[in-house]
């Protein structure tokens, strides 16, 4: 695996509009293509962990990952910040060093020349665009040494932004919640790296909400509480107890959403959709008659 530190240009496709996950980068280290959970800006610097193939006689880089290459020594992130400012050089970045030095985040409008106005706005704009990209670097950091992968980390951050620790941290689980991962993906060395046992709670619960999501995909929100129960029971491999217990929590919690005559179980937010469809659809009857 070739780790690569570039600079993206331009992002020749997809086309701003388009909602793939698959990026074609033209960068300062030539063209590079692979899944990224974000489209890159611009000038945005980022590291990439792939390898170089040739396609149609190009050499190009195809990467399995990628995250935002953010400085940390205060020269570094003053040159980040300078280059992506309309209207400021590498004259007036100097300038700032030589001004306030490593504390040069607190300058003030108008301690060096030009820097007020517009330039000031924008320069401000560009700093707290470090200040978040820190910390979402620091983020993915720190779930990717719980065994996330850079993709994972990324929609983490995007679900949570600076709650995303304090999210994960409470309940791993709740990384099963995001767009194409599940409960296989973190019942792995995430779960264990966070020391959630088999008979953890957390885990029996996102058990449950998995094993019911697995019954409902070919499309029926409402599924049998027996079905659901052995679904569970082979998932975890017994527990019976504790997923009795669990989901009556989840039922009291709102999660799920019984019905006795049938002793059916849905997802509460299943059957929430579903029913404003149906008063939607009854509505407009009512309007037309």
């Amino acid at each position: 695996m070739t780790t690569l530190s570039v600079t993206v240009q331009r992002v020749a496709y997809p086309p701003a509009t388009s909602e793939s996950d698959w990026y074609i980068l033209i960068t300062d280290a030539g063209a590079a293509k692979g899944k990224m959970a974000w489209r890159p800006q611009d000038g945005e610097a980022l590291i990439l962990e792939g390898e170089y193939a040739t396609y149609k006689g190009e050499r190009e880089f195809t990467f399995k990952s990628a995250r935002l290459n953010v400085p940390t020594d205060p020269r570094d992130q003053l040159h980040y910040v300078c280059a992506r400012t309309p209207g400021m050089g590498a004259a007036m970045e100097q300038l700032i060093w030589d001004a306030a030095g490593a504390d040069w985040m607190n300058v003030q409008p108008g301690a060096v020349a030009r820097l007020n106005g517009k330039v000031y706005a924008n320069f401000q704009l560009q700093l707290e665009s470090l200040r978040e990209k820190s910390e979402e670097s620091a983020v993915g950091a720190a779930l990717m040494g719980r065994g996330a992968t850079m993709n994972m980390a990324c929609a983490a951050w995007e679900a949570w932004k600076a709650e995303t620790l304090g999210v994960v941290n409470a309940d791993p689980y709740r990384l099963a919640e995001l767009p194409n991962y599940g409960f296989r993906d973190v019942d792995t060395k995430i779960r264990q790296a966070y020391g959630i046992t088999d008979a953890d709670k957390r885990r029996i619960r996102a058990a449950v909400v998995y094993a019911l999501r697995r019954l409902t995909d070919a499309g029926d929100t409402l599924v049998t509480w027996a079905s659901l129960f052995q679904q569970a029971c082979g998932l975890l491999g017994g527990y019976e107890d504790l997923i009795s217990d669990c989901t009556s929590e989840l039922f009291a919690e709102g999660v799920l959403k019984a019905f006795a005559e049938s002793e059916g179980v849905a997802l509460a937010a299943d059957f929430r959709a579903e029913s404003d469809i149906w008063d939607f659809v009854n509505n407009k009857q009512e309007k037309a008659k």
